[in-house]
């Protein structure tokens, strides 16, 4: 790939925590705020220390003197301040987060703004970002990791149910307070699909090392980029350090379109190889290979008691908090630590929970769930559980037997996830979509290559690869397929006709038509007597030079029967063959490789229908692609 093939992106700003001090670095006394003398920000709030700084904000502790709290006062920069798209974005975040109302996700109380000023008050957390827990401890235990994954995508499902898309979950976004509870910050270059867009189109929105694919090329966004983010954030998790890395945000957006993470088993080999697989899937290049909703990311970190859901609410995380978990003790719950289940809540039919009927489905993910739980607190937690659970009859039958059903539905989740076997398929020509259910129907996952093919001719997402080869033997469950790609346009910087044998002109003036999108209208050769030009020359035609490199031509022409070729310097500056052009209506043709200039060189004409005895070659628009 040609580094133009990877826009430009703003530098990510300084990673410096936002909204909370370092976790021993205690907020003042409220009598030492309110008694500071200083006068009150916008009548209201006793501004305190800075507490981060990112690209366009900073961020202050502040006392609220109304609600005598601690609170954070997110403030918009000068001369940012005083740029409208600037305010328009900044104020887009408190509509954002004003929609939203989750444990998981920060709390506005007050926004406003002034002639001058643009300002979100946020609660104040004491704690940490996940960035600074990272930096100074290393990678995490998976037990741990899996808990923050867990919360961060229950908090991501809410503003992904609002419509709502962050673009920008990253370590630095996400913090954690003295209990381990999380929360995620920071919606200011989020979006939603009924909001006013402020960003231009093809525009790069978001942090270079946790962007997705997606986002590096200007692709359209949706819940499944914050998959992507998030599987970045759990890679650096449980490795210390996100999978790619660069000198220039160009380089690292290079990675993301492009190249495959280093496995985590690889990194760090302690790491269970069905958390390897879940991390991996979210880190899948097309999106439509990822999970397709943190719901779906949920139950696979579920499946392998990774993660235990923090919140009652609908769908299937409520479904399994209430019938298998059953309701929140407080004298047993806690966010920050393992949850025991009230007496009698579990028959002699049912020893264990949502965690054990999982373990009883073996395979590999049952090992893997083993590694994770063989600590003494873990063994000593299941035995309480056996002894709780001895003599209780059949009264709560009805329950275990609702719970059964729902955590049925995550248990044949994890093993279409993991464990089937199969024979491989044929996919070739079949779009990813069909590819992924015919695959399943086998018993079998898709996994999409990072690499993407242009082939001119065939849609974007289509399978043109795959290993094994249909009917054979599929070791690990696995179809492994290359795909085609979506063509990005290349902009055309320069036209300009050429008749080296003749008057060197070649209808100059139509030009324009060739690249107005208006296939109605266009350009033409001269009209001559002959298909072969009357035999007074050679060939015509039309010179182009690129604003960046080409691998891919269209053409289209109201009139086929003439031929020609495109014609490109070699190495040497010789005019060169790079590709046949048969004079059909519409030819999509390969280069073969990256040009920037060359010539649409053109050797035979078709009949004029306009002008019987009399030839020419007529071309209605031009375009090329990378």
């Amino acid at each position: 790939m040609a580094p133009d093939d990877v826009p430009s992106v703003t530098p990510d700003p300084p990673e410096t925590s936002t909204l909370l001090p370092p976790l021993d670095a205690h907020p003042p006394e409220p009598s030492e705020a309110a008694q500071s003398g200083e006068p009150l920000y916008q009548g209201r709030y006793v501004m305190g220390p800075p507490l981060g700084k990112g690209g366009t904000s900073t961020v202050y502790r502040a006392w609220d003197t109304d609600l005598k709290r601690h609170v954070a006062i997110k403030r918009l920069q000068p001369p940012l301040s005083l740029d409208a798209h600037a305010r328009t974005r900044f104020n887009r975040e408190g509509k954002a987060i004003a929609r939203l109302s989750h444990p998981n996700l920060v709390t506005l109380i007050d926004r406003g703004s002034t002639d001058t000023e643009e300002y979100l008050v946020f609660q104040y957390v004491h704690g940490r970002s996940l960035k600074d827990l990272i930096r100074a401890t290393g990678p995490l235990e998976v037990q741990d990791a899996g808990q923050i994954a867990g919360q961060i995508a229950e908090g991501l499902a809410q503003a992904h149910l609002a419509g709502i898309v962050h673009r920008d979950v990253k370590p630095q976004n996400i913090l954690l307070d003295a209990e381990g509870r999380v929360k995620l910050i920071d919606f200011g270059i989020a979006t939603g699909a009924d909001w006013t867009q402020v960003t231009r189109e093809g525009s790069i929105i978001g942090s270079s090392r946790y962007m997705s694919p997606e986002q590096v090329q200007g692709r359209p966004v949706d819940e499944r980029t914050d998959i992507y983010s998030l599987g970045i954030v759990m890679y650096e998790m449980l490795t210390g350090e996100p999978p790619f890395h660069g000198t220039t945000v160009v380089e690292i957006g290079r990675q993301h379109v492009r190249d495959r993470p280093k496995p985590l088993v690889e990194v760090q080999p302690e790491t269970p190889p069905a958390v390897d697989r879940i991390v991996l899937r979210c880190l899948e290049k097309l999106p439509e290979s990822r999970f397709q909703s943190m719901d779906e990311l949920l139950g696979a970190l579920i499946a392998l008691d990774l993660y235990r859901p923090q919140h009652a609410g609908g769908g299937l995380l409520g479904a399994l908090r209430r019938t298998v978990l059953g309701p929140a003790h407080p004298e047993t719950l806690s966010d920050s630590s393992e949850w025991t289940p009230p007496p009698g809540t579990y028959p002699d039919l049912a020893e264990a929970d949502a965690a054990s009927y999982l373990a009883g489905a073996g395979g590999e993910a049952a090992g893997d769930r083993d590694k994770l739980s063989a600590s003494p607190r873990r063994t000593d937690l299941k035995r309480r559980r056996r002894r709780r659970g001895r003599g209780r009859g059949g009264r709560r039958l009805g329950i275990i037997a609702l719970g059964a059903v729902v955590v049925t539905a995550v248990v044949l989740g994890a093993w279409a996830l993991f464990w089937n076997t199969g024979t491989a398929p044929d996919l070739l020509g079949k779009s990813v979509d069909e590819a992924k259910s015919i695959a399943a129907a086998a018993g079998l996952k898709i996994e999409v290559d990072a690499e993407q093919q242009l082939v001119p001719g065939t849609a974007a997402g289509t399978v043109v690869k795959q290993e094994p080869a249909a009917g054979a033997a599929v070791p690990q469950e696995t179809v492994r397929v290359v795909v085609t790609r979506e063509p990005t346009a290349v902009k055309l910087a320069s036209l300009k006709d050429l008749d080296p044998e003749g008057d060197k002109k070649e209808n100059h003036d139509l030009l324009p038509q060739l690249i107005d999108g208006d296939e109605t209208t266009g350009w033409s050769t001269e009209s001559y007597k002959s298909a072969a030009f009357g035999n007074l020359k050679q060939g015509v035609g039309v010179a182009f030079e690129l604003d960046s490199s080409a691998t891919m031509l269209e053409i289209t022409s109201p009139v086929p029967g003439w031929a020609g070729e495109v014609q490109a310097p070699d190495a040497g500056g010789q005019m060169t063959k790079v590709a046949t052009l048969d004079g059909s209506n519409k030819q999509v043709v390969d280069l073969g490789r990256a040009v920037q200039s060359g010539r649409i060189w053109i050797t035979k004409l078709a009949a004029d229908p306009k002008n019987e005895g009399r030839f020419n070659a007529q071309l209605s628009d031009l375009r090329f692609y990378r």
